[in-house]
């Protein structure tokens, strides 16, 4: 019952990148195969610091929420 939180982290981590990359964020790429290279090695915010991105703070949630809620605005005007 306790996990589920991870779901919630996870998507607005992975929205956060995705707005960072349509930003056009220099090095994205680089950046991206790095995180991923690390493994488990890395905690979230060593993870995230490179991207400009930090799980603590407010904007990084608003930020994940925007792409949802992009989405939906883009469901509702029929595309």
């Amino acid at each position: 019952p306790f996990y589920v939180y991870a779901y919630a982290f996870g998507d607005c981590l992975v929205n956060s990148l995705y707005d960072v990359f349509q930003q056009g964020h220099a090095g994205f790429q680089d950046k991206y195969f790095d995180m991923l290279k690390s493994g488990g090695t890395l905690r979230h915010k060593e993870l995230l610091a490179p991207f400009g991105l930090d799980a603590s703070a407010p904007a990084f949630w608003k930020r994940g929420l925007g792409i949802v809620s992009g989405f939906i605005d883009e469901l509702e005007g029929g595309f």
